[in-house]
């Protein structure tokens, strides 16, 4: 089976060859032809525990198949991505932060699989594919919030806690809460959307999201970043950020049903 860091990026298509791409529950077959690629989604009852990646000599047709024309380059990019939209965790559990202390803790999202032919940037894209289902949600009040996903309320104080699939990318996240309150973390939002996506290990880890708390209703600072005791000293970049930003963003990142206590 090829390693992780031999799935993702750059492959070459062939004429008489297929390429058949698993991930969570995606399944895709993929053709090329000349000036051009066949590809079926098929979506599976149980999950592929594992990405797997294999190169078929088969020149059968693919039924029902999406046809991309692409042009000359026979060059195919498959690229993990994280979700298109901000992410919300439910902080189930008693999670309390105490005044000027921070927590970092790591959550799973699902891998998106997305295609690119030649290169890959926003005019080479082809498609986009989920490796599992993920909610929609609402964060915030009913009249200035955001459409985000839900991650439900699973979480782990360290990676290995975790125990992520190999069809998810594990986001760290710092919480730092910089008042003079017990911070009862109930539902916070984390934006994916702006994390670059490394290979630590044999995980893609996302980047460092750190998230300042300054009170209900403030704004705060919100940076993405490596770590080494997070990311190794020499992460490898995998897939770059959905949307560009600055490195540091102010934000709303903490919604509240019930009141805080002030020490």
């Amino acid at each position: 089976m090829p390693r992780q860091k031999n799935i993702w990026g750059k492959h070459e298509g062939k004429l008489n060859q297929q390429i058949q791409f698993e991930s969570g529950f995606c399944s895709l077959q993929l053709k090329y032809f000349t000036g051009g690629w066949s590809v079926v989604q098929q979506k599976k009852a149980e999950p592929v525990a594992e990405a797997t990646f294999q190169i078929l000599n088969e020149d059968t047709n693919l039924p029902d198949a999406h046809l991309f024309q692409t042009g000359r380059s026979a060059n195919l990019f498959i690229q993990p991505a994280l979700p298109p939209k901000s992410v919300v965790f439910r902080g189930n559990k008693k999670i309390i932060i105490r005044p000027h202390q921070t927590l970092r803790i790591y959550i799973a999202t699902p891998i998106y699989i997305q295609l690119y032919y030649k290169q890959v940037d926003a005019d080479h894209f082809l498609a986009e594919y989920e490796t599992e289902r993920i909610t929609d949600t609402w964060f915030g009040e009913p009249d200035s919030g955001s459409p985000a996903f839900s991650v439900g309320s699973r979480f782990a104080t360290t990676p290995e806690e975790l125990d992520a699939t190999k069809y998810e990318i594990i986001v760290p996240v710092n919480i730092q809460n910089n008042t003079t309150q017990l911070l009862d973390l109930q539902r916070l939002l984390i934006r994916v959307e702006l994390m670059n996506v490394y290979l630590v290990g044999d995980h893609l880890m996302a980047d460092l999201e750190t998230i300042e708390f300054k009170g209900q209703g403030q704004v705060g600072n919100l940076h993405f970043s490596t770590d080494k005791a997070v990311h190794g000293s020499s992460p490898l970049l995998i897939s770059k950020a959905r949307q560009a930003s600055n490195r540091t963003i102010l934000g709303h990142s903490f919604h509240f049903i019930k009141q805080m206590t002030q020490l």
